[in-house]
C-alpha cells in the first residue's frame, strides 16, 4: 500500500521498502501524471534492524537523489501516521547524513527540518572546474551570460537571481542550466525574485523532474546565497505557488526549513 503527499504542491508517493521492487524503474511508473499516479518523486521508508529509518528519494525519471526538502517533511508525516515513529523529534537517514526533525505541529502538520550547514564545494556538487567554488561565476546560455551560484544543500543546486521569474519559467534557461556540460551530476537551478529583505519568491527546474511547484532544498540554497552576499535577513520567508516556507540559522549556522506537508490519500493499491 501506498501513499500520496505534497509539501507546498511538490508531491510525492510514499511507500515502505520491498527489496522485490526495482525502485528505479517503480518510480517511472508511479510518477507518470498520464499512465501512473502522477508524482515528481518517490519516497521510500526503509527501516533497519535498530529501527533506524533511511528515506530512499527517487526522482520521476527513475534517478536516485541525496534529499529532498519537501519530500522529507512529507516522509516525516508519513512515519508519524504509519507509527514508525511516535515522538515530535527524530532523525531521518539519507544519502546526505542525518537529518533532525521537530514536529511543531501534527494535525495540520508543520515540521521543521535541520538541513545542516551549506558546502560550496565544486567537488562535492561535481562542478567540472579547477576553482574550488562556483560562486559569482557565469555561464553562457543561448548567447546570455548568466550571473550563477553552486552551493550544496542536502543536495546540488544552482541559484540564480532574476528581476521577472515569469520571463523566466516561460524560457529554456532552466533545462539548458540543469543539463549543461560543466555539471557532470546535473544539478537543480532556483530562479530567485527578491521581494525584500525578508521575503523571496523562488521557481525551481529539478534535475529529472523539470519545473516543480515547490523545491526545499531549494529554498534553503537560495536563502544560504542570499545572506551571503548581503541581500536577504538571517531569517526570511519564501514564498512558492501553493504556500511558503521558513528558513532560518540556528546557533551553529545550521540551516533550518520550516514548512508544511499534507497526505492527499492512503492506502494505494499499484499493480
Amino acid at each position: 500500500m501506498y501513499s500520496k503527499y505534497h509539501g507546498c504542491g511538490n508531491d510525492f508517493i510514499v511507500g515502505m521498502y520491498d527489496k522485490n521492487i526495482d525502485y528505479a524503474k517503480f518510480s517511472q511508473k508511479v510518477c507518470n501524471r498520464n499512465t501512473g499516479i502522477g508524482a515528481d518523486g518517490l519516497l521510500i521508508a526503509k527501516v533497519d534492524e535498530n529501527k533506524e529509518i533511511e528515506m530512499m528519494f527517487y526522482n520521476a525519471d527513475g534517478s536516485r537523489a541525496p534529499m529532498c526538502g519537501n519530500g522529507i517533511r512529507c516522509f516525516a508525516y508519513f512515519c508519524l501516521r504509519e507509527k514508525l515513529v511516535d515522538s515530535n523529534e527524530f532523525k531521518i537517514n539519507t544519502l546526505s547524513g542525518k537529518m533532525g526533525i521537530r514536529v511543531l505541529s501534527r494535525e495540520p502538520f508543520v515540521g521543521e527540518i535541520n538541513l545542516g550547514k551549506p558546502n560550496f564545494s565544486s567537488k562535492a556538487l561535481g562542478i567540472n572546474t579547477s576553482k574550488e567554488t562556483f560562486l559569482n561565476e557565469v555561464i553562457m546560455v543561448n548567447g546570455w551570460k548568466i550571473k550563477v551560484d553552486a552551493v550544496y544543500m542536502a543536495t546540488h543546486h544552482l541559484v540564480v537571481i532574476v528581476d521577472n521569474l515569469k520571463e523566466v519559467i516561460n524560457s529554456d534557461l532552466g533545462e539548458k542550466l540543469s543539463k549543461h556540460k560543466i555539471f557532470t551530476k546535473g544539478i537543480n537551478v532556483n530562479f530567485v525574485q527578491i521581494i525584500n529583505t525578508k521575503e523571496i519568491i523562488m521557481k525551481t527546474y529539478e534535475r529529472g523532474v523539470g519545473w516543480t511547484l515547490a523545491c526545499g532544498t531549494g529554498a534553503a540554497a537560495s536563502f544560504v546565497i542570499l545572506n551571503q552576499k548581503g541581500l536577504c535577513d538571517n531569517k526570511i520567508e519564501v514564498k512558492l505557488e501553493l504556500g511558503k516556507i521558513k528558513l532560518s540559522y540556528n546557533e551553529n549556522k545550521e540551516i533550518l526549513m520550516e514548512g508544511p506537508a499534507v497526505c492527499i490519500a492512503h492506502n494505494i493499491e499499484i499493480d
